[in-house]
């Protein structure tokens, strides 16, 4: 049985509302980090059916690994959400990336839910 691929970044999104919710499944490092950037730049250039989304929820809770890279992505979003005036929650955040974003200082920077329902709840 090949593992080949078995260790991969899925990104899905739809709208919900005014916000559109990405869901990442998988690895979210130094090989799939471009993948990564390819779709959320693609998300931001064409927003919802009425326009640019306000909010932007990134579901993390099929995030399996997440390097150094992965977390150098997820402060680009955060620095695109601030310049394009998007509200960026990340929602289902394991522990481990809760305490990579603890220790390196950057987790005050960032609005995290337990859930996507809890994320569109306070919109």
């Amino acid at each position: 049985m090949s593992t080949e691929g078995a260790n991969a970044l899925f990104i899905t999104s739809g709208s919900r509302g005014n916000a559109i919710v990405i869901r990442a499944v998988g690895e979210l490092d130094y090989d799939y980090a471009p993948l990564f950037r390819r779709e959320l730049t693609e998300l931001w250039r064409t927003g919802t059916d009425t326009g640019p989304a306000p909010s932007l929820v990134l579901d993390l809770t099929g995030l399996t690994f997440c390097d150094s890279t992965g977390l150098a992505e997820l402060l680009w979003m955060l620095h695109r959400s601030k310049e394009t005036g998007t509200r960026l929650t990340l929602a289902g955040a394991n522990r481990t990336l809760r305490h990579m974003l603890a220790t390196t200082g950057l987790l005050p920077f960032f609005e995290l839910t337990a859930s996507v329902e809890d994320a569109l709840k306070e919109r």
